[in-house]
């Protein structure tokens, strides 16, 4: 999502701060495609969150003389609106 964020910031920028004008390239049509494409990105960032947990235990088997291990779970989760 901070890309799309950047990109709409520069776009702004360049549509509405900058006032040079160039034969090659229109910069108000650049800044305007980029706040698109920000605008985007943002949104598809935001349609899903993804959320990760990470648990960790320690698991002993049955009977005092075997060593304990550990287990580490990761699992991640999606918000889907």
């Amino acid at each position: 999502m901070g890309v799309g964020v950047l990109l709409a910031v520069i776009g702004a920028i360049l549509t509405f701060a900058v006032r040079a004008h160039t034969s090659v390239i229109n910069l108000t049509v650049v800044g305007i495609i980029l706040m698109i494409a920000g605008g985007a990105l943002i949104w598809h960032g935001r349609k899903g969150a993804r959320h990760q947990r990470v648990i960790t235990r320690e698991e002993r088997p049955s009977g005092a003389t075997t060593p304990s291990h550990t287990v580490r779970q990761t699992i991640e989760e999606r918000d889907i609106e």
